[in-house]
């Protein structure tokens, strides 16, 4: 690593790292420490630089984007949407979150083809990977999009009768399905939402490449493998190209 990439990453001397704060991303310990596969791989990136971590928690993606563009982060792991990419550079995929869809009690749908009926209605997070994925191979399915951080009112939806499944990553339909008893998520994965690392767009170049070749290591060396064992979370995979 030549003496630039440091100042190039991290030009305030601290690496500071957004977080999206999701129980399968990070949770924060007794004292507040964030732990999990992201905080991981924050303080990972940082060592590798030789500077100090700063972690901060942010609760949506789109606080992350703003984050971005007010220049007070510097890298972070998120899933690639167009409106993100315009906020910042990515780099190659990390994790991948395997997705599938929660139906309630009694749903004659039982596997992904059943999602393929005319007229299914689904929930799905506003301005998400799933969305754009459903948007494109289910053209004849009806989408009610919720805020990415109120999976609650998905719930209340199926629970209503307002829709029959609710699309999202695995951790996150396993993370709510006990609030809906009954509920089952189907088997298998409709897609897997590929998680990347991603740096200040305003930076040298030496400051993607450098994140570039982390990911490309971390990958290969079975630490994100290590890291995803260590939080014990179901539907989170190493990330493929």
């Amino acid at each position: 690593m030549t003496p630039d990439v440091p100042a190039a990453l991290a030009p305030t001397g601290t690496l500071r790292v957004a977080v999206w704060r999701l129980d399968y991303f990070a949770v924060a310990d007794s004292t507040g420490r964030l732990t999990g596969i992201i905080p991981d791989l924050g303080n990972e990136l940082a060592r590798r630089l030789g500077v100090p971590a700063a972690l901060t928690a942010s609760a949506t993606p789109a606080a992350i984007v703003a984050a971005f563009h007010a220049g007070a982060v510097d890298v972070t792991f998120l899933g690639i949407t167009a409106d993100r990419a315009a906020a910042m550079c990515f780099g190659p995929t990390v994790v991948g979150l395997q997705s599938s869809f929660l139906v309630p009690r009694g749903s004659p749908i039982t596997d992904m083809a059943g999602m393929e009926r005319p007229g299914v209605t689904i929930v799905v997070p506003a301005r998400s990977a799933q969305e754009a994925h459903l948007r494109a191979s289910l053209p004849t399915a009806r989408l009610i999009t919720v805020a990415p951080e109120a999976p609650g009112e998905a719930i209340a939806r199926l629970a209503a009768g307002d829709a029959q499944a609710f699309c999202h990553v695995v951790p996150m339909l396993a993370a709510v399905q006990p609030q809906l008893p009954g509920s089952r998520i189907l088997p298998g994965s409709t897609f897997t939402v590929p998680v990347a690392i991603a740096s200040a767009r305003d930076r040298p170049p030496a400051a993607a490449a450098f994140c570039r070749r982390f990911a490309a290591d971390v990958k290969a060396s079975g630490f994100v493998a290590d890291a995803i064992t260590r939080a014990g979370v179901k539907g989170v995979v190493v990330g493929t190209p």
